[in-house]
């Protein structure tokens, strides 16, 4: 056989031995640990953090999803949004019904807070009606969602002081910083110095501010702001990630992402990226497992950075 045969041979079996993995491992769960230390806080709380589900199921009505969740025993849920799939030019309103089951499981034993990723966005400018429905269900099971505005952790465990609590703000980023996002190697709409400002107001930094934003690529505009915590998701992981290198690509065609995953400091401000857990456009994981992200924040002095 002539050597270039041998050759596109070759490149076809990896190609399907490649794509047979990436199908098992759309279908994995990992489960990623994070401390992050405060002195603002005089009793700790565990999160798990999901974000970027896009109707991916576990198991049969998530199942193996919930009880890893359960596993870890968490204080509060939260959810970084693009938890369902809403398409750039279709004309039917996007799925909610594995997004809602989801929640409503959750929602029966843990404090869940949900802010809003693009594909929430989309939906609202798009299907207005739908967006409603969707979210006016998601407060019935007592979910707080957060769209430009923030909430108040409350638990029995966390002391009675004005001081002494955890803020969520859930930042509804706007369009143009996600369309922005187009081939290229981190090219980013700016962020105006005073948008989060406009959008939430100035944090109190007494109390330990947590931010959902649902790009990682403003985390010092979030720093800048006055974020304890920044929770971001958006890139997937980097759907390919290269050991050492990190995600090779993002959905949006951006690559060698720095902020694919993982955790980030800037100032006194840490952020964590989750891979995510499910998949759109690009539908491919490979070395890049769906996450559960679970953070302890810890009373105390933070490590040296």
């Amino acid at each position: 056989m002539h050597p270039a045969g041998i050759i596109l041979i070759l490149a076809v079996l990896l190609a399907a031995i490649l794509l047979l993995r990436s199908e098992w491992e759309k279908r994995q769960l990992s489960v990623v640990q994070y401390e992050i230390w405060t002195e603002k806080l005089r009793e700790g709380a565990r999160c798990v953090f999901l974000t970027d589900l896009h109707s991916a199921a576990f198991g049969a009505e998530n199942e193996r999803l919930i009880r890893k969740i359960q596993s870890l025993d968490p204080d509060m849920i939260l959810m970084g949004g693009d938890m369902i799939t809403c398409g750039k030019h279709t004309a039917i309103a996007p799925k909610t019904d594995v997004c809602l089951h989801l929640v409503e499981m959750l929602a029966e034993h843990y404090p869940v807070y949900y802010a809003e990723g693009n594909h929430e966005l989309r939906m609202k400018n798009r299907f207005p009606d739908a967006y409603k429905i969707f979210t006016d269900h998601l407060m019935q099971m007592g979910v707080e969602y957060i769209c430009n505005e923030h909430e108040i952790y409350d638990t029995e465990d966390l002391i009675e002081d004005a001081e002494d609590d955890i803020r969520l703000y859930g930042i509804s980023m706007e369009q143009r910083f996600f369309d922005a996002l187009r081939p290229g190697f981190g090219r980013k709409t700016e962020m105006e110095p005073d948008y989060l400002q406009k959008h939430l107001g100035m944090p109190d930094r007494r109390h330990f501010n947590i931010l959902f934003l649902h790009s990682p690529l403003y985390l010092q505009e979030a720093a800048a702001w006055g974020a304890d915590l920044v929770l971001s998701g958006h890139f997937h992981g980097g759907t390919i990630r290269i050991p050492k290198l990190g995600g090779l690509m993002t959905p949006q065609l951006q690559f060698l992402i720095r902020e694919c995953a993982g955790h980030f400091v800037e100032g006194d401000t840490d952020m964590i990226v989750s891979r995510g857990l499910g998949t759109h456009s690009v539908r491919i994981r490979l070395n890049d497992k769906p996450e559960i992200t679970c953070i302890d924040i810890i009373p105390g002095m933070p490590k040296k950075r």
